[in-house]
């Protein structure tokens, strides 16, 4: 019966854990997306306030 309980909490301990830490292309993928993001609205600014003043 305690080696059921235990082994329960170590499947439960173990998806937790799985679904806090992300794969590594996970990770890639968000820190991309995010950079390409950051860019975009960077430029996008620029483009609009050259457009004001011309």
């Amino acid at each position: 019966m305690a080696a059921a309980g235990a082994r329960r909490n170590m499947i439960n301990g173990g998806n937790y854990s799985q679904r806090l830490i992300p794969k590594r292309g996970q990770v890639k993928v968000a820190i991309v997306l995010g950079l390409a993001h950051s860019f975009a609205s960077i430029f996008s600014t620029r483009s609009r306030r050259a457009g004001l003043l011309s």
